[in-house]
């Protein structure tokens, strides 16, 4: 095999991701402010709520499971609290106590799957299915039609920029996935959820706790969509029934285009982050060119389509280059 071979074989199999990414920052130099400051950071501001959604998921697939029930806890948490603290309680003036309680909400939703599936041996597709239509009829039972007019505390790390230039969410969001990277690649958490996603049986007998580990992944994933619910409430300065409504289907593009297998044991933050990145970029371009709603569906039907080959030929080439 050839350098040039090589190189190639190596950018499909471990930097197919980035490769895409940097051929669609080339396509939107045909479009005229694409690459403008103020675009980049309104494309990283738009990605960041989806983008927690998609770590999130990216933990519990790691441990070959799956919660589809994340675009349901992204609108829950922050409805739960906006009616409970300002609406029932009056408490106005101490935002940060409903930020917080948004998290713990998300953080429940997360235990409450993970109990169900790891506890109960139920599959985490069934239980997350029903939690998803569960808590998708407790927000429009809550907020049939929307909360506006948030405290400014409520909606400070959605809609806040630094300097009046930097949002504050794009810092949240790249911050989690250092913390993120660094509880995969560094901390024992993270070689616990490897191992046990690669093979659970030999992870129990080095002496992981597999259902504790499994539970700790549901519990991450709820509290991250929980803050992406935050992050979005906050870019949209209110909170709606529908927000998030059919968003999984990109959650689950993000996760595989990034290179995060289904099976488990198999996944790195870098590329969940760029796979992020190009979702948001696709939308942005579309944006930018005026395509109507009905189209983008179909666009965004095609890189699901895309994601799934791409991952399947990540693991044909994974495979070739051990037997080779």
């Amino acid at each position: 095999m050839t350098s040039v071979n090589k190189f190639v074989f190596l950018i499909l199999e471990k930097h197919l991701i980035w490769a895409l990414l940097a051929l669609l920052c080339l396509a939107g130099l045909a479009v005229p402010g694409f690459l403008s400051a103020r675009n980049i950071l309104n494309v990283m501001w738009a990605a960041a709520p989806l983008g927690c959604m998609v770590l999130g998921l990216f933990f519990v697939l790691l441990t070959a499971n799956v919660d589809l029930s994340l675009e349901s806890t992204f609108a829950l948490a922050p409805a739960l609290a906006v009616v409970f603290f300002f609406q029932g309680m009056g408490l106005d003036s101490y935002p940060i106590v409903a930020v917080l309680c948004t998290l713990l909400f998300g953080a429940i939703a997360g235990l409450v799957n993970g109990l169900f599936s790891v506890k109960l041996r139920v599959s985490s597709f069934l239980v997350s299915l029903g939690t998803m239509l569960l808590m998708r009829g407790i927000v429009v039972y809550l907020i049939p039609e929307g909360v506006y007019y948030l405290p400014e505390g409520y909606v400070y790390l959605g809609s806040a920029k630094l300097f009046g230039i930097l949002p504050v969410a794009v810092l949240v969001w790249i911050a989690i996935f250092v913390l993120a990277w660094l509880m995969i690649d560094r901390h024992r958490l993270g070689k616990d959820i490897l191992a046990l996603g690669n093979n659970e049986h030999a992870a129990f007998v080095a002496g992981v706790n597999i259902e504790r580990t499994k539970i700790v992944c549901f519990v991450i994933a709820g509290f991250l969509a929980s803050l992406g619910g935050l992050l979005e409430v906050g870019r949209l300065e209110s909170v709606v029934a529908d927000m998030g409504q059919g968003d999984i289907m990109m959650v689950f593009a993000g996760t595989i285009l990034g290179g995060t297998a289904l099976t488990g044991g198999k996944g790195n933050v870098g590329g969940v982050f760029a796979a992020v990145l190009v979702i948001s970029i696709i939308e942005n371009l579309m944006n930018l060119h005026g395509v109507p709603p009905s189209i983008r569906q179909v666009v965004f039907g095609g890189v699901l389509l895309v994601a799934i080959y791409l991952a399947s030929l990540q693991e044909r080439l994974r495979h070739a280059r051990l037997e080779s």
